[in-house]
């Protein structure tokens, strides 16, 4: 998904709870007094790119908050010293770091100023939000690291684009979203005995490899022979962090690729194989189907029906 920058917004109409320190952002306000007694409800949110002086200190807030940090580094502290930054109690943020904090959590949060922190973030209420954080391991003052971070900044993503401009459907969707958010967070959350910097960082920039550049390569071999690791330790890496084998990551990202030049550039099945450096036809069929359970040419056939014109 495409990083968007989002013009400089203006923090005069903002709510004071609301960081004014920053560079650009871009924010979506649903209900700021919404009902507590629904089961989930989600205030605002919205994303940050945050300036060098980038520094909050509360003592309070009024809803609970989940911030994710896609760039950057900064720490922050919980507690009745919060606002004092001691640093004996800082915990480190980063790309990849969730932190949490809520109703009656003071806490404070700093950038470094040399990686400045981009991050979302979504304020929500709740009955059951209080019980369901808990089981997730991820409450208010805590922070923990997921795996496969782009799938928690994809959802961030797209509730910003639901609630922001706002319609008749923003708070319905954004609030739909925050629950495959919190089962999202869940599913990746790594639990800090498993966490190894050195190792995951590994595994981070073996996957960013086989996605980013999923074209080249016809064997994992190849991949590892760039990234300057056996493909046995690759598969060790993706065992440890990863739910496919690195093979299967590569090949469905590669066929999904593939998918999309069908449907929407209309290209040859002999095309597709051609631009994914197949042999022949024959062998990128069969791992399409193996993929999507359907043969190329019908896929593209049937996408072709279903956007012809009617009439």
């Amino acid at each position: 998904m495409k990083k968007r920058h989002a013009p400089r917004t203006s923090g005069k109409k903002l709510p004071a709870f609301v960081s004014r320190q920053v560079a650009t952002s871009q924010r979506y306000f649903l209900d700021l007094l919404p009902d507590r007694s629904q089961s989930l409800a989600v205030a605002c949110g919205g994303y940050e790119h945050v300036r060098k002086d980038y520094v909050i200190s509360r003592k309070d807030f009024p809803y609970f908050c989940i911030e994710f940090v896609c760039a950057g580094k900064g720490k922050v502290w919980f507690g009745e010293s919060a606002a004092a930054g001691q640093s004996h109690e800082a915990l480190p943020i980063h790309a990849g770091t969730l932190f949490a904090y809520g109703p009656g959590t003071p806490h404070r949060i700093e950038t470094d100023s040399r990686q400045l922190l981009r991050k979302h973030y979504v304020d929500f209420v709740g009955r059951q939000v209080g019980a369901r954080l808990r089981r997730m391991g991820l409450t208010a003052g805590s922070v923990m690291r997921v795996s496969h971070p782009d799938e928690v900044r994809e959802i961030f993503d797209l509730m910003l684009r639901c609630g922001s401009p706002p319609s008749a459907h923003s708070e319905t969707l954004c609030t739909q979203l925050l629950g495959v958010l919190l089962a999202k967070v869940k599913q990746r959350i790594m639990p800090e005995e498993a966490v190894d910097d050195r190792a995951f960082r590994s595994y981070e920039q073996f996957r960013r490899i086989l996605v980013d550049r999923c074209v080249e390569w016809q064997s994992i071999e190849a991949a590892c022979a760039v990234a300057k690791i056996s493909p046995e330790y690759a598969c060790r890496l993706f065992v440890r962090f990863g739910e496919d084998s690195p093979y299967q990551l590569l090949t469905r990202q590669r066929m999904s690729l593939a998918a999309d030049w069908l449907a929407h550039e209309q290209v040859l099945v002999r095309e597709a194989a051609r631009r994914l450096g197949y042999p022949d036809q024959y062998q990128f069929s069969r791992a399409f189907k193996r993929v999507f359970g359907i043969a190329p040419a019908e896929f593209r056939r049937g996408h072709r029906i279903a956007t012809r014109p009617s009439g």
